[in-house]
């Protein structure tokens, strides 16, 4: 049995072991009210032990250093109790306090918990092995406290033996939230888990990215290390610089310690530092900031953010911006009243209220000193730390325990006073529901420690019209308040310019409250890196808050900071490289400011303007032997068509339109394979005339019709354009050929619609071409084979030149080439078809008559005649054929060309 290990049993030995210090130790350093039911308090009233490091055997810890702000706490529960019994909250009830001093150490504060719970009594002996006090009720029901976290977690193991409640009013570390380790802790203040979750999204709210992390090196430091970390890493947060301080001011490592932090600040390019530390650590490290000439700015934590102490350094405001969160800072109703006239009241004993009087209104040598100084030489005199704690009333009062100012009302910290004042108010709201009812309470006070811990898990009561209670971890469900420092009239104060709120994890600030000492009074950033301008990007390092920047390439840019990748610009815009911003591309197309543009449209009108003469002269003299002999009627419809392909021609040039880039190639295309078809109707007539002999008559009628040829030539164009602007016809298109120029052109869409329309017109020049060749001996009065020949020779070899032009050929001058091609077409038509007609009718009117067309036809048809039928080797029935053949190829072309009566007379 002795073999197993026994935990219990390690603790029991070591509660009488310091049960036997207690006993042989002066316990002169407490505040007690005695009443019907004890609660017990551990508040940190000194600052320090001194020397820890060299005790060498067990005797009491002698704290020095008075902590202010710790004693305002324990004044806040005093002042709670006292308020709960002057109003008989709990009828019938008197509550009592017995608060002890833990000196921010875990092993003063578990000494001083042996106190409260009684264990001290070593006479209880140890039963069968074990230390038997789990039927033993302590001294006292609760305790309040403790104030930092390492001395509640070394408390909360002891009071967890017997499920005594411990309700702290300042230990955040999350580790306390496990009730398995900790079944009797409850405290007043959110967990660090929301401590660290405000910090994350208050430096995201400012985009620092980069920010330094010092902490105590003690549970609730490296609580606020682990929790920040994971906090950070979903907010895309680096931490620059890790560093952890001594927790306890005595420590002799601490100086060193800070030299060496402060180095590390100054090495590290974030301007934004979290100072998780005790308030006598933040003065000391302040201290040598203010040596070093640092400023940056300061996040502090609940333990530090509403320390007047550090408000009340010298020149504190050199150090930089301090921002913090503390709990709710809420006014205790009467605790001003109070403090004012501060006195232990009756029958209780308060030694830390004599101490405060004592440092505060003593008149001693070294404050005399002082006075006699300044009546002396007052800029020569130099004030110690301690006489800055004096009162100007000290050496004037006569009895130090009755002086009162209000000092203490000045320098009050309202988060850890308030904290304090739900502890008790929470303990007296379960007191109630437990003991009381209709107004009526038991007086009994024999309940067990645990039935009050019950109750207190279950209690609700309202404050300050708000809900309060205790979440299944033990947290109180209050938030954070946001504070600014700033300087009024010399003087640090703090500003609440926002809340973190625990419901929806957010923080809301006005940033309009808070004066940054910047030059442009804005919040200055904090980045590993610098950051990335306009018209760069972030370019990540292993470390993802540390980058380079690059520059955004030719087409991209970054309009704002620190961009992770750079945006394209739309298609008619551009950048440079390294640019911010898109700027507008030059819209270029084939102007009619253009040289060129002007030279083709000179071209285009004075073929519209020949055009015109021409018809008016065709229409004139239609009726001439020349107009017939040139094509009659259909030598109009060429005339029409030549002139809606040279209006059409102008349609090239300007700004590209939807409907424009539609029609142009469509209507050239079909008037002239109008114009074509004409021409090749006068091809096939020359043929029909001159080549076919005596076939001519039976064939005449049904081969020669030239309407239904024409339309018909002319509709299969129309129904290949109709399928190319159906399947997909031209079309407006931006095309970038340098990165500043945006060149505005028509896209004929389908190349096949469009090869097939311009090959159609080609085949039908070919054909063209071929008859036209067959009657290149005609008369020189009807020889317009060789006009026609010529003609489609100049339509071919323009088109063909045009192909490889065209693929080759980008940029605003594609419309001229195109224009080009269709004017020459043109151009060789009109001069090879229509201007040596009208030469003949204006400048040559004596050849333009019917006698002159038929002699020549005669003198064709004998000559064509003798080489046909030689003479000399024919009969006389043969000479008779020969008349007849002649007499026959007269009648064709008289046909032919409307001449028919005329040539019967002839």
């Amino acid at each position: 049995m002795f073999g197993i290990v026994r935990p219990l049993s390690f603790l029991c030995y070591f509660i009488l072991g310091s049960a036997t210090l207690i006993n042989n130790s002066p316990d002169d350093s407490y505040a007690r009210l005695e009443g019907d039911i004890m609660i017990g308090g551990l508040f940190p009233i000194h600052k320090e032990i001194p020397d820890l490091g060299i005790y060498t055997k067990p005797s009491e810890f002698i704290c020095t250093g008075f902590d202010l702000r710790g004693f305002l706490r324990s004044l806040g529960m005093v002042h709670a109790i006292e308020r709960i019994n002057r109003f008989s909250l709990l009828p019938g009830i008197k509550l009592g306090y017995a608060i002890y001093d833990t000196c921010g150490d875990a092993s003063r504060g578990l000494q001083e918990t042996i106190k409260l719970t009684g264990y001290q009594d070593s006479s209880y002996g140890i039963l069968h092995g074990i230390c038997n006090v789990t039927d033993r009720p302590p001294l006292v029901k609760a305790v309040v406290g403790a104030s930092y976290s390492e001395v509640s977690i070394a408390v909360a193991r002891l009071l967890g033996f017997q499920l005594v409640p411990q309700i702290s009013y300042g230990s955040s570390a999350a580790i306390l939230s496990d009730k398995r380790r900790f079944p009797s802790f409850l405290r007043t203040v959110p967990s660090d888990v929301h401590m660290t979750k405000a910090l994350s999204k208050l430096i995201s709210q400012f985009k620092w990215s980069y920010v330094g992390l010092i902490s105590s090196d003690d549970d609730y430091g490296r609580s606020i290390l682990e929790s920040l970390a994971m906090q950070f890493d979903n907010k895309f947060v680096c931490i620059a610089f890790e560093e952890k301080l001594p927790a306890d001011i005595g420590n002799p490592g601490v100086n060193v310690s800070i030299k060496a932090v402060i180095g590390t600040i100054k090495q590290s390019p974030a301007k934004v530092v979290i100072l998780a530390l005790k308030v006598p650590i933040v003065m000391e490290l302040f201290n040598e900031v203010l040596k070093q000439n640092i400023s940056r700015v300061w996040i502090a934590t609940d333990n530090w953010s509403t320390s007047q102490e550090v408000a009340a350094m010298p020149d504190i405001e050199h150090v930089g911006n301090i921002l913090g969160f503390s709990f709710e800072n809420r006014e205790v109703p009467g605790f001003r009243m109070y403090l004012r006239s501060l006195s232990a009241g009756p029958h209780a004993t308060n030694v830390f209220i004599e101490e405060y009087k004592r440092l505060r209104f003593e008149c001693t040598d070294q404050y005399k000193e002082y006075k006699r100084c300044l009546e002396a030489s007052p800029h020569n005199c130099t004030k110690s730390q301690s006489l800055n704690f004096k009162s100007p009333l000290a050496c004037s009062t006569g009895n130090i325990s009755l002086a009162s100012d209000d000092y203490l009302d000045r320098n009050i910290e309202l988060d850890g006073t308030y904290s304090a004042y739900l502890a008790v108010t929470a303990i007296a709201k379960a007191l109630n529901k437990m003991l009381c009812s209709n107004g009526i309470c038991n007086p009994t006070t024999t309940f067990a420690p645990w039935q009050l811990l019950k109750e207190l898990k279950k209690i609700q009561f309202y404050d300050n019209n708000e809900n309060i209670f205790f979440t299944d971890d033990g947290d109180v469900n209050i938030s954070y308040d946001l504070l600014f420092w700033y300087t009024v009239n010399g003087s640090m104060q703090f500003h609440v310019v926002g809340k973190y709120e625990l419901i929806n994890n957010s923080v809301h600030f006005n940033e309009s409250l808070i004066i940054w000492n910047t030059e442009d009074k804005k919040a200055p950033g904090s980045m590993c890196s610098t950051p990335c301008i306009p018209g760069q990007y972030k370019i990540h390092s292993n470390v993802h808050c540390c980058y380079n920047c690059s520059e955004c390439a030719e087409g991209y840019y970054t309009e704002s900071y620190d961009m992770t990748e750079c945006k394209k610009c739309p298609y008619d815009q551009w950048s440079y490289n390294g640019s911010a911003s898109c700027e507008n591309r030059t819209i270029e197309y084939f102007q009619w400011t253009n040289p060129f543009a002007v030279v083709l449209c000179c071209f285009a009108l004075i073929g519209l303007l020949l055009v015109i003469i021409v018809g008016i002269g065709f229409l004139q003299y239609v009726a001439t032997p020349a107009v017939k002999a040139a094509g009659g009627i259909y030598i109009c419809v060429m005339n029409l068509s030549l002139l809606i392909s040279f209006a059409n021609s102008i349609l090239f040039i300007g700004e590209p339109r939807n409907v424009s880039c539609k029609i142009r190639q469509p209507l050239f295309g079909i008037s002239f394979t109008l114009c074509v078809s004409c021409i090749l109707i006068k091809s096939f007539r020359i043929v029909l005339a001159f080549e076919m002999g005596n076939r001519f008559q039976h064939n005449i009628k049904i081969t020669y019709k030239p309407a239904l040829v024409v339309i018909t030539l002319t509709a299969f164009q129309v129904c290949i354009c109709t399928l190319w602007l159906l399947i997909r016809g031209p079309f407006i298109k931006n095309t970038v050929l340098i990165p500043q120029t945006l060149i505005l052109q028509c896209d004929e869409g389908s190349t096949l619609g469009y090869g097939i329309m311009l090959g159609y017109i080609g085949f039908l020049a070919f054909l063209c071409f071929a008859l036209a060749y067959k009657g290149r001996k005609l008369p020189d009065k009807y020889n317009e084979s060789r006009c026609i020949t010529f003609s489609m020779l100049i339509y071919l070899f323009v088109w063909f030149a045009f192909i490889p032009v065209y693929v080759t050929t980008n940029g605003k001058y594609l419309p001229a080439v195109e224009m080009v091609a269709i004017l020459a077409s043109n151009y060789g038509v009109l001069c090879c078809h229509l201007i040596p007609t009208c030469y003949i009718i204006f400048f040559k009117k004596d050849k333009n008559k019917r006698e002159k067309y038929l002699k020549s036809i005669q003198s064709f048809s004998k000559v064509k005649s003798a080489v046909d039928f030689d003479a000399t080797k024919i009969t006389r029935s043969e000479t008779q054929e020969s008349q007849t053949y002649v007499n026959g190829k007269a009648e064709q072309f008289c046909i032919l060309h409307g001449l028919r009566k005329r040539c019967k007379s002839v």
